[in-house]
Formats: C-alpha cells, sequence, structure tokens
C-alpha cells in the first residue's frame, strides 16, 4: 500500500518535471523565432547625436544641411539641429 502511493508520487513528479521542461523548451524556441523574424530584412542606422542604432522604418528623420539624418528619437533630433544652427 504504502509502496503504491510512493510510486504515484514519484511519477508525479517526474511528469510535473518534464511537462514544465517542454514547456520552457518549446516556449524558447517560439521567443527565438519571433526574434529572428522582427529583425531580419530591418536595415538599421546610427542616430548621429547619440550614436544608438534603431530601425530605419522607427526612426525620426529630418533634412538637415541637405543631407538626411535618422534618429533614435524626436529629442535627440531637435538637440543635432539646434548644434547644427550655431
Amino acid at each position: 500500500m504504502i509502496r503504491g502511493i510512493l510510486l504515484f508520487f514519484v511519477v508525479l513528479v517526474a511528469y510535473s518535471a518534464l511537462k514544465i521542461l517542454f514547456r520552457s523548451a518549446i516556449r524558447g524556441y517560439h521567443e527565438d523565432d519571433r526574434r529572428r523574424r522582427a529583425v531580419q530584412g530591418e536595415e538599421m542606422v546610427q542616430d548621429p547625436e547619440c550614436r544608438t542604432y534603431v530601425v530605419k522604418s522607427r526612426a525620426v528623420t529630418r533634412r538637415i544641411n541637405g543631407k538626411l539624418c535618422s534618429f533614435c528619437s524626436e529629442a535627440c533630433a531637435q538637440q543635432y539641429e539646434v548644434k547644427r544652427r550655431t
């Protein structure tokens, strides 16, 4: 009787551990796949003000002194414009 109960609990713990392991592996696979799809094919541009890289489709663009510049934010674009005017 006791042996049967112990066996039941061992099987239950092993089942729970395997279930957690497989779920985390599947979740990790799907997250990696989403990241790959999000980054794949997207051109990155460097912000001339703070030197960070930003996805070109999300960049704030300005034409300054005849040159098209891409910025990570509106604040960086304004700071850069102020520096170039003076």
